[in-house]
Parts: C-alpha cells; sequence; structure tokens
C-alpha cells in the first residue's frame, strides 16, 4: 500500500471529493442501527467512517496505508483507525454488526478470500454493504487503454461486472446478496493541477515509480487530451458505480 501512502494528500485533494457521494450511498444502504459496531474496510481518508458516527455507533476503519490513516485520524477523530490489511484482520469473529467498503474490494488480488474474511468478523445476521467501479463500460478506461499500451502500464484493479460481484460475494459464504449499478459516478478534477495530483495516486503512481519526469508528463498529458471535459473545461472521467448489499 505504498502508493496510497505516500500519496494520500494527493488522494484527499482529488479522488476523495467525487467519492463522497459513492460512500454516502454505501451507508445509506448498510441501514445503519443506534449503537452497532461498523468496520470501514479500506476507509482512506475515513470518509465512510465519518459518515457511519452517530446514534451511538462504534466505527472503526481499517487501511494498509498509514499515510491514508494519518489524514483519516485528524479528520475523523471520533472513530478508531487501525493500520492492517483488509484480507488479514486483527479482530475476533463476529465484531461488527456492519461491515462496509467504499471502492476499495477491487483492489484485492483474491475478492472472494477477503470477502470471507469480512463475513469472519460479522455477526450472525450481520450486514455488508459495499462498492467497486464499474461496470467496465461505464467507466472511461478504455479511453485510456492506447496511452496504458504506449507506456507499458498494467492495471492492478479488477472490475468486474455485477453478475461476479455476486458470484464473489456467495462464493464467500454471505446470503441474501443484492446488486445495483449507477453508471453515473465521475472523477471530478477541476483543473490541470487536480488532474496531476490524481495522476500521483495510489495504484497510479505505484505504475509510473522510477519513470523520469519528462515521461511522465509526458504519459500525464495523454491522459489529459484522452479525458472528458465539462463545459466549465472540469475534467469529469466516468468512474461507475456497482453497490452490493448481504447479510451473514
Amino acid at each position: 500500500m505504498a502508493g496510497f501512502s505516500d500519496t494520500a494528500e494527493n488522494y484527499a485533494a482529488s479522488m476523495a471529493p467525487s467519492l463522497a457521494v459513492v460512500a454516502a450511498e454505501v451507508v445509506r444502504r448498510a441501514a445503519l442501527r443506534p449503537g452497532e459496531r461498523v468496520l470501514d474496510l479500506g476507509t482512506g481518508t475515513g470518509s465512510g467512517a465519518a459518515l457511519a458516527l452517530g446514534e451511538g455507533r462504534a466505527v472503526t476503519g481499517v487501511d494498509g496505508a498509514a499515510g491514508m490513516l494519518k489524514i483519516a485520524r485528524h479528520t475523523v477523530p471520533e472513530a478508531t483507525f487501525v493500520e492492517t490489511d483488509f484480507g488479514e484482520l486483527p479482530f475476533a469473529e463476529a465484531s461488527f454488526e456492519v461491515a462496509m467498503a467504499v471502492h476499495s474490494l477491487h483492489f484485492a488480488a483474491d475478492p472472494v478470500a477477503v470477502l470471507a474474511e469480512w463475513l469472519r468478523v460479522t455477526a450472525p445476521g450481520g450486514r455488508l454493504s459495499i462498492s467497486v467501479p464499474g461496470p467496465r463500460a461505464a467507466t472511461y478506461l478504455p479511453g485510456f487503454d492506447r496511452a496504458y499500451r504506449r507506456y507499458g502500464v498494467r492495471r492492478r484493479a479488477q472490475i468486474p461486472t455485477r453478475t461476479a460481484l455476486a458470484r464473489w460475494a456467495r462464493a464467500a459464504g454471505w446470503r441474501r446478496v443484492a446488486t445495483d449499478a449507477d453508471p453515473s459516478t465521475v472523477i471530478r478534477l477541476a483543473d490541470v493541477d487536480a488532474f496531476g495530483r490524481w495522476m500521483r495516486t495510489g495504484s497510479r503512481s505505484t505504475a509510473t515509480a522510477g519513470w523520469s519526469e519528462e515521461r511522465l508528463l509526458a504519459f500525464e498529458a495523454e491522459l489529459r487530451a484522452a479525458s472528458p471535459r465539462a463545459d466549465d473545461g472540469t475534467f469529469e472521467i466516468p468512474f461507475g458505480s456497482l453497490y452490493l448489499t448481504a447479510r451473514r
């Protein structure tokens, strides 16, 4: 998670604002109740954890990126944050009534195993509410493919279909699985500077590690030229959201 940790400030300034509406929807679909214990998996800068607070709930956020958690602890001091791999959680079985994740599961190398670990720490009758990017047709990834191929950049994140997402959850042992899609989610970047900060975030920063500044700027320019823009010049990169809810 070094790529996310080292670029946490860039993430907070570029990606996190665009995911705020997704976090709100994940929390809404979780149907939180007073006094519940809530686990936010891949919490990042804590946007989802912040929205889950209130009514006596105990909210814990986990992330493997120390830089992200530094921001989360500062901005959401009421929650507890733990630095750990979300696929190997340091919690006992049935520790939480609700598990939620905002656009983080797609970074898992083995999503079924990760979902099974999330099931383990969820209490009987507990709930899961997550989002991931997608479906792929709703994202702008194909628009970037030419530049990615030219520069030899390989994508690490998995963008599943609704069917695949549901299949992963059922294979992990979750029941009453339901999925939904919202293709309208976009990454909004106000200007060239914001685009550059987004470029230097997470998996993109890892993929371009060791590049010369000249090569990095040329790659960024190609992606920028391929990105859709609103009438006011704002970059609006389609990203999409798939939602899944399930029961323990």
